[in-house]
């Protein structure tokens, strides 16, 4: 009798509290390779192989466990996903095509076709289809995705359905009676009723405030000041030198909401340079170089401090130093560059320059410049008052931006993030371009070329006009990068006086 397969995931943890990736992903590689083609274990194998940025090997562990019998409707829609995460969206889309006329009905499938085809840019098909799940289930997730597809006029009767809607989940789970108030806040702002949209947004925090309870900034901005004081100068210098020849990727960051996805898109409409996407793979390829202590610590305590990402350690310049300390490796930076490169490439293929566009990197931003020593990076910066706004009138899912949810937290955040801003610019001068977003809108074509040749590409027409560039777009600017630059929303938040004020207070002190 054969004896029944074995996922070996006990070894791939104890692999991660060592901060061996490498070692870690040759057991899920092996696993693959020596288990059965379904089963239900396929998809924790898929959320740890994610977790490691082995996009490939999570997308077949995927596929593995939407192949075990009884096949239905929650395995198909979790392979698609996982389809959709690495940016393969037609064939996520092809994937839930194939399922019976029936189950392609039921709400949650058309959520996903819907916010997958707003993605994509077709907001015509995308509307008509969420139309159909709300007509079904008219739930909050169905509303706020609704919200993104479409732009609301006076009078609008979707509006009225939201605000019936409204007192019948007030039992919901905080998060989920959140997602109506966001669609309520941004339908209330398409129609100018700033008053309406300010009590939505300030009631949707409120929410959001108690779904990411346990998070908080704690000691982050201490923190930041550690960074800064632990990647001097100096103390950079006492790496070794990376062996990594690559100028592939173009790094993009700022805070969220700060035109980052313009800049993106502006690039992406560049021949020369293939995808652009939020790959949040940088934490992971350092992961060999994070704090070992992190392996034991509880998941609250990393809340504190790692508010964004999943990290495996909080990169200070000592765990780094350790890391070199304690490497057998001739190359031990370069070879966390390959890493990342590796997992670019499977995310991209082969050729062209591509964009990560990965926010809030300023915790690593020393490492991952040392680990690429040819890479280049496109700082955005934006007017704060606008920029905190936006963020604040933003549906995230809990646990992602926990600090977003009131003009003190944003305001905090802001501070560790602009000394973080600041340290790198000063130094690697030549490697950070600052660009301001109120003057990339208000001058597009001296900044456009300005970013040009800061990443070392030639001029070409579509870059000027990138709002005719087709590609899929999967951040919450997928509306605005599809029209004409503008420069319509420098002083955006001066509507919210309220907001605005108590930003300010926080902010400037």
């Amino acid at each position: 009798m054969t004896n029944p397969f074995e996922i070996r995931t006990h070894l791939i943890v104890e692999a991660c509290k060592t901060l061996d990736r490498r070692a870690a992903t040759q057991i899920i590689r092996e696993d693959l390779e020596n288990g059965p083609a379904e089963g239900e274990f396929w998809a924790n194998v898929s959320e740890l192989a994610n977790k490691l940025g082995e996009q490939d090997l999570s997308i077949e562990a995927a596929r593995r466990f939407a192949a075990t019998p009884l096949i239905d409707r929650d395995r198909i829609l979790y392979y698609a996903r996982a389809l959709s995460r690495f940016g393969r969206l037609k064939e996520a889309l092809a994937v839930v095509d194939k399922l019976p006329r029936s189950q392609r009905e039921h709400p949650e499938v058309m959520n996903f076709q819907g916010v997958t085809l707003t993605y994509l840019g077709d907001f015509a098909t995308a509307e008509a289809i969420l139309r159909k799940a709300i007509a079904i289930s008219p739930a909050p997730v169905q509303w706020l995705a609704l919200s993104v597809a479409k732009k609301f006029q006076p009078g609008d009767p979707d509006i009225a359905q939201m605000e019936a809607v409204l007192p019948k989940v007030g039992r919901a789970p905080p998060g989920i009676k959140g997602q109506l108030l966001y669609a309520l806040g941004k339908a209330y702002d398409d129609v100018e009723n700033i008053e309406m949209a300010s009590q939505a947004y300030s009631s949707a925090a409120v929410q959001m405030q108690m779904a990411n309870r346990g998070h908080s900034l704690g000691k982050w901005d201490e923190f930041s000041r550690q960074l800064v004081a632990g990647y001097s100068k100096e103390n950079l210098d006492k790496l070794k030198p990376s062996g990594v020849d690559s100028d592939r990727v173009i790094f993009v960051t700022g805070y969220p909401r700060s035109g980052t996805t313009l800049v993106e898109q502006i690039l992406a409409s560049h021949s020369e340079v293939t995808g652009g996407a939020e790959m949040n793979r940088l934490s992971i390829a350092l992961m060999p170089a994070g704090n070992l202590s992190f392996g034991n610590t509880s998941l609250n305590d990393l809340g504190e401090l790692s508010l964004t990402y999943p990290f495996y350690g909080d990169f200070a310049f000592e765990t780094a130093f350790n890391f070199q300390d304690r490497s057998t490796s001739a190359d031990p930076w370069g070879d966390l560059g390959r890493d990342y490169l590796q997992m670019v490439k499977e995310r991209f293929g082969e050729g062209g320059k591509v964009i990560d566009k990965t926010v809030i990197i300023g915790q690593f931003m020393g490492l991952m410049l040392h680990c690429l020593p040819k890479a280049k990076v496109l700082w955005l910066r934006r007017k704060p008052e606008d920029c905190a706004l936006s963020i604040f009138r933003l549906y995230s899912v809990p646990g992602t931006v926990p600090w977003a949810y009131s003009a003190e937290d944003i305001a905090t955040f802001f501070h560790a993030e602009d000394r973080l801003y600041e340290h790198w610019a000063s130094i690697f001068p030549d490697r950070i371009l600052t660009v301001n977003y109120e003057d990339l809108v208000s001058a597009p074509q001296v900044w456009i070329r300005k970013i040009l040749a800061h990443v070392g590409l030639p001029e070409e027409e579509g870059v000027f006009e990138p709002h005719k560039s087709k590609r899929a777009v999967t951040t919450a600017s997928v509306a605005q990068v599809r029209s004409p630059i503008s420069t319509s929303r420098i002083g955006s938040a001066e509507k919210y006086k309220g907001f605005v004020e108590q930003f300010r207070k926080a902010y400037y002190g």
